[in-house]
């Protein structure tokens, strides 16, 4: 049934007509990606790890996230009062299943924990790219898997499980959304899923470089740990600060719930600043980067109820972030 907010009315569609047939599915799914994580770990020739996102690059537990004084009255809700400053930690990664060097084309992820009252936390995880290659769980699952296998006739097994015209839409956004970086100061980042926002209703939302945070440098990564460095050396002088904006729900043709693989675009639905996150200046110690950071499993159900993600991709995260976390924490 359409659940109806303040704006437009919205709903989300079970996999398999209920939830628990789309649990089941995605159980057996996560069985899946545990395959992929130990062919990662065989790869990398250590510890089990991530089966994404494996190696960090940036890991601080300082960091606030500042809400706006003037915050709209419509997204005023939990924690999010304004002026409220909550303290937040932060972990920049490359997305690779294996760690690789930063010069290396990648798409690059923010993941960010907001430390509520009586040991609530309230995680926001993001990527350097607006929308995932997968419309839903299946295609993710089915992408990866054939990805950690022979590339040499992946392609050719793609378009035999989805088509021609679906295979070249993954591959083609796969193509824009890897790319080098200079600085992950500079990058923006987007959850390319739903949340709902209390009774605002669904949002989309990003992080995006603030006013002030500088320039960024000419040359992309060129070493094993260029994007460390670089932010590393960007902190010793000045604090970076990046601006959460919300996207509200507009409709199922543009701003779809289930699809994952459909941009919300500024145009029908324009980002509304709500905050600011800053990682202060500081000197990373010779601890870094920093292992309490590394081993926390982020996950976008570490959120009050007002807060809980939607959509098919964002539901399965769930079930196949624990099962994936119960590997690699187990190092």
């Amino acid at each position: 049934m359409p659940i109806t907010s303040s704006m437009a009315s919205w709903g989300e569609v079970y996999d398999g007509g209920s939830r628990e047939a789309e649990e089941a599915k995605f159980l057996a799914l996560a069985q899946e990606l545990l395959k992929v994580q130990e062919i990662n770990r065989q790869k990398s020739g250590g510890d089990a790890m991530r089966t994404f996102h494996a190696k960090m690059v940036v890991g601080v537990t300082n960091a606030q996230l500042v809400i706006d004084r003037d915050l709209p009255i419509r997204y005023k809700a939990g924690h999010f009062v304004p002026g409220a400053k909550l303290p937040a930690i932060v972990r920049l990664s490359n997305a690779s299943g294996v760690p690789q060097a930063d010069s290396r084309p990648d798409m690059r992820g923010m993941a960010v924990r907001l430390v509520l009252e009586a040991g609530v936390h309230h995680d926001l995880l993001m990527t350097n790219y607006p929308v995932s290659h997968a419309r839903n769980v299946q295609q993710f699952v089915a992408f990866a898997v054939l990805a950690s296998e022979d590339r040499a006739v992946m392609v050719e097994k793609l378009i035999s499980q989805f088509g021609k015209e679906e295979a070249n839409r993954m591959l083609g956004n796969i193509q824009r959304g890897v790319r080098p970086s200079s600085s992950l100061a500079q990058e923006c980042f987007w959850s390319r899923g739903a949340v709902l926002w209390a009774s605002a209703g669904p949002v989309r939302f990003n992080m995006k470089p603030a006013e002030g945070t500088g320039i960024g440098p000419t040359d992309i990564a060129t070493s094993v740990d260029s994007l460390k460095d670089e932010f590393q050396n960007r902190l010793r002088s000045l604090d970076v600060c990046y601006r959460l904006s919300v996207q509200p729900f507009v409709s199922e043709e543009n701003t779809p719930i289930e699809d994952g693989a459909v941009e919300w675009t500024e145009q029908v639905s324009p980002s509304i600043g709500i905050a600011t996150l800053v990682i202060p200046r500081q000197v990373l110690g010779a601890t870094y980067p920093s292992t309490s950071v590394d081993d926390i499993a982020f996950n976008p159900w570490n959120a009050p109820a007002d807060f809980r993600p939607l959509g098919n991709l964002n539901r399965a995260r769930r079930v196949i972030y624990a099962a994936s976390a119960k590997g690699w924490l187990g190092r």
